[in-house]
């Protein structure tokens, strides 16, 4: 009988541990990872502006102040880092067609809630890296590619990926934040950074407003940021209370009409972005969180 016990234990013991790591999220996975690593010297903003029949359609003025609000996001993150002591220069490009023309791509479903969610998370992210590549593909197809001796020197890029690594060279920087906006200002929907806790894939991010303080909370998601508010990353109630007890006016508080200019940059969002070596160990707590 003990020894039935003995075994009953370790089998719990088993299931235990392997559970561990697949309901539990270890942001530090986030920190320098990826094609957005550490946030210092150059880096490039690539920004692709994205009609569905679902969102609103980007008219010249949509795009325009959307791409004023990069502008403000930029100076706020350079700002930033020139207060903390950081070198940073944020160059910034897109894609856009003649006369202001989109990429046209429907969503894998009616929103981007909708696409990450259905039929569930794992399913939703696989479908939104496809959506992905598919618009990196035709931003590709509408690049200059030198050529030597008159054949190219690489294929035009194909994939998000290919995309990135051929933006790496043509601007010269090691870190590309690829953002893709689509026109939900008027919708209520979501923003995603997505890969951003793997290498399986590039991290990108797709993001529904044109806020200043949203861009900004996006961009910094790419290189390490995590939410501390209650969002897919981020479920313990315990520790959103903490965040907001610790952080209540950090970026990456929840950036839905928030203004950028009462932001800042938090000693545990500074860390993550590797602004800092160190972190407090009382700060220790927000690192953790149940996955999605």
């Amino acid at each position: 009988m003990k020894i039935k016990l003995t075994v009953i234990y370790m089998l719990l013991a088993l299931i235990f541990i392997s559970a561990g790591p697949s309901s539990r999220e270890t942001f530090l996975e986030a920190r320098e990872n990826n094609v957005c690593k550490s946030l210092h010297n150059d880096v490039l903003l690539y920004f692709v502006f994205i009609d569905s029949r679902t969102t609103s359609p980007w008219t010249e003025f949509d795009i325009m102040t959307t791409i004023d609000s990069i502008h403000v996001a930029k100076r706020w993150l350079e700002t930033k880092a020139s207060k903390a002591g950081v070198e940073l220069n944020i160059k910034t490009d897109y894609y856009i067609g003649n006369e202001y023309t989109t990429i046209n791509r429907n969503l894998p479903k009616n929103t981007v809630k909708t696409s990450v969610t259905d039929p569930n998370y794992s399913k939703g992210i696989y479908a939104l890296n496809r959506w992905a590549d598919y618009v990196a593909k035709i931003v590709g197809e509408s690049l200059y590619i030198k050529e030597k001796d008159g054949i190219p020197a690489t294929k035009k890029p194909g994939t998000k990926e290919r995309l990135i690594a051929h933006l790496r060279d043509a601007y010269g920087v090691e870190s590309v934040a690829l953002m893709f906006f689509v026109n939900n200002y008027f919708r209520d929907d979501i923003s995603l950074a997505i890969n951003t806790m793997n290498t399986e894939d590039v991290e990108f991010a797709l993001v529904s407003y044109k806020y200043p303080a949203e861009i900004a909370h996006y961009f910094l998601k790419l290189f390490g940021g995590i939410d501390m508010y209650k969002s897919f990353e981020r479920k313990s109630n315990r520790k959103i209370k903490f965040a907001g007890e610790q952080f209540p006016n950090d970026i990456m508080q929840n950036p839905d009409g928030m203004e950028l200019r009462n932001t800042e940059i938090g000693d545990f969002t500074s860390y993550m972005i590797g602004w800092r070596d160190d972190l407090d160990p009382a700060y220790e707590i927000l690192l953790t969180d149940r996955l999605f």
